[in-house]
Parts: structure tokens; sequence; C-alpha cells
């Protein structure tokens, strides 16, 4: 084998060889010293001297000065805490959230500012990123809508159902006594209406039950009411022709007759005296039958 081409073999088989040439500038002097390791990890950061070493160093101390180092395992609730508090400072905005309101709500649904405002205050004083904050608000507002949407469909439904229930009671009724503008269904009407007064004159005011009972509706802005079941019809002008005479209560089971000794027309005074001594209770409903004050009985 000549000399060339023992030359030619070992430049063509030493890559250590090869990564050496140009070793006779200053970058390459500095690479020579350098493991092959250290020797790659220089050249794929740029460095080619000391000075760059110490200058990449220098800016990567720079850059870590301001970087966030986690709290160790070993760290106290306390200081997690702190940790935390200081580092929601950076996004937490001084000036409150601006909550954006979701997409696709109720209509005429009732957004609570006041309640909003104050959950902002329960947001930042927990350090919650806007973003946060923001999900958690769409979460309560989506949360409320829903009730809304539930309440609404309730009220509708209840109307509804309340609506058929007067209509029946009144087929029920003209089927029973009439047209209403009959005398049939005009009487038993007007002594169901005389004896529910008559009864709230008396201390017993049975509207509310009827309407919790569903046999009434619920008095409207002029305090009427509507027949929800005919059956109340009925009990009410029953009680009329049992309860009540023309005038007032009837005093049938007590002393003095059929007439009202309080009466302002026609006083009884011997009963008036012997009602308030011996059934206060009594005495006191006739005094409000005569449309009158108790109280100017000393009751």
């Amino acid at each position: 084998m000549s000399d060339g081409e023992f030359d030619r073999g070992e430049a063509g088989g030493n890559p250590q060889a090869e990564g050496l040439q140009g070793m006779d500038t200053p970058a390459g002097a500095f690479l020579s010293t350098l493991s092959d390791n250290d020797r790659a990890l220089a050249t794929e950061n740029g460095w080619q001297d000391i000075g760059s070493v110490l200058e990449s160093y220098r800016t990567l101390r720079e850059q870590l000065s301001g970087a966030v180092t986690l709290p160790e395992k070993s760290a106290s609730e306390e200081d997690r805490a702190a940790f935390y508090a200081e580092l929601s400072k950076t996004w937490t905005p001084e000036d409150g959230y601006q909550f954006r309101m979701p997409e696709a709500l109720p209509e005429n649904f009732p957004y609570d500012q006041a309640f909003a405002k104050e959950a902002e205050g329960w947001f930042q004083e927990a350090g919650l990123h806007p973003a946060a904050a923001q999900k958690l608000h769409d979460r309560w507002v989506g949360k409320m809508a829903d009730q809304f949407t539930a309440h609404e469909q309730a009220s509708r439904d209840a109307a509804r159902q309340q609506a058929e229930a007067v209509e029946a009671a009144h087929r029920a009724l003209v089927k029973e006594y009439g047209e209403p503008g009959s005398d049939g269904y005009q009487n038993v009407v007007a002594k169901a209406e005389r004896a529910l007064s008559g009864l709230k004159n008396a201390g017993v005011d049975l509207g509310d039950w009827f309407s919790g009972k569903g046999a009434l509706t619920q008095p409207d802005e002029n305090g009427l009411q509507q027949v929800a079941d005919p059956a109340a019809v009925k009990l009410l002008a029953f009680v009329h022709d049992k309860a009540f005479a023309e005038d007032g209560l009837a005093v049938s089971g007590t002393e003095g007759g059929g007439a009202n000794p309080f009466d302002r027309d026609r006083p009884n005074l011997k009963e008036q005296s012997d009602l308030l001594e011996r059934n206060p209770a009594r005495a006191r409903q006739l005094i409000l039958a005569a449309g009158r004050d108790p109280r100017k009985f000393m009751l």
C-alpha cells in the first residue's frame, strides 16, 4: 500500500479528524479543548469562546430573575396561600371583572345585577383569573336561567289548568242551574257570594282556604275570585240557606228568636247584655254581621 493510499484511508475513516478541521481558528482552538458532548452543545448554542459562554449565562440569569418559583413540597399551607395571593395580583383586575352575558338567555330573564356585583367581589378576593371568573359567572347565570325557565313553564301550566277548571266548573253550573242569565244560576251564585262575605264579616274568612283547595281561584287585582269547583258554590249556597237570615247571621240556638240583637234599626239591649256576658264569641260574630265595631261593646 502506498503512502498516498494510506493518507486517503485515514481521512475518510476518521470522523473525529473531520470534525476538527479548522482548528487553527480561535473558535476552533476553543472547541478543540472540549469533549465531544460539550463541543456539540457549544456548536448548537453558537459558543465560540469563553466570552460567548459567559454572555449567554448572564442573559439566562436575567431571564430567570423574573421567573416564578413554585413553593417546595414541604411548604406550609400559609406559604402556599401567600404565594398564590401574590401571584394572582398579576391578573386580578383592580377595576373589577367585565362579564359578558351568555348567549341564548330566556326572554325577560331577570339578570341580578346586584348579586353579580357582590359575586365579583368574591371572585376578586379569591384571586380568580378573569377567564375563570367568566366561566363561573356563566355557570351561575345558566343555572338561574334554567330555574327561571322552569318557573315560567310551571306558571303557564298552572294558569292553563286553572282556566280549564274554571271553564269546567262553569259548564257544570250551567248544566245544573241554567244559563248565566237565568234566575237559577244567578240565585245560587248570589247565595254563595253572600255566604262567603257573611262568614268573612263574622271572622271566618274561607277565601284563602277555598283557593288553597282549588275550589276558587286566587283573587285578582279587584279582589274577585272565580269558581274552579262547582261543589264550592253548592256548599256556600247550603251554608247561606242554613246559617244566614236576610239581615245577617241567624240567632237560632240563642235566646231571642231569629233577629240580630245588635242590628242598628232593631236593637235588643237585653239580649245584647246576655250575649256579651255569657257568649262573647257569639256576640262578636253578631256585632260584625250587623256591620258594627266590637270595640264599642268592649270586645
